[in-house]
């Protein structure tokens, strides 16, 4: 199964919930698609999840694509995937900056994430993601600077 989600945010994604429909197999696919209309074939799709729901969905994923938010990052990487990320881009009024852009690629540059820019490259990215891992006691819960400092700079930041 494959998870995407927009994040929690009423600010429209289009162009990510687009390039959903050009996966393949869609009927597995599971997508928290915000304010936007679901992708076209896709198995189930829902405008927003609880938290707990979010972290189910993604802990139940072979895949999980995302907004590049540090919260939908750090919830994909506790339950141990290496998440697909798409940033949100200010030139397409998706964001109010290109924050998104710069968490993706530091996080992309150490391995943690697989950052997409060109969203023609995302069948590929799904079909190259790495299998999810256990997740570990040391992924037990924290405040979430404290996550965000870790997965830039390590656990010793």
């Amino acid at each position: 199964m494959i998870f995407a989600t927009v994040g929690s945010t009423s600010i429209r994604f289009d162009r990510f919930v687009d390039a959903l429909e050009a996966l393949p197999g869609r009927a597995d696919l599971l997508v928290q698609h915000g304010p936007m209309r679901a992708p076209e074939g896709a198995g189930r799709a829902v405008p927003y999840l609880q938290f707990p729901d979010v972290v189910e969905s993604m802990e139940a994923a072979d895949v999980v694509i995302s907004h590049a938010g540090a919260g939908s990052i750090l919830c994909a990487l506790r339950v141990g995937h290496t998440p697909i990320v798409v940033p949100r881009l200010k030139r397409f009024e998706e964001t109010v900056d290109d924050h998104q852009v710069e968490f993706a690629r530091a996080l992309a540059a150490q391995g943690k994430v697989i950052a997409i820019e060109d969203l023609e490259r995302l069948p590929e990215a799904v079909a190259r993601a790495p299998r999810r891992l256990e997740a570990t006691a040391s992924d037990a819960p924290r405040p979430i600077q404290v996550a965000v400092r870790e997965a830039l700079y390590g656990a010793a930041a």
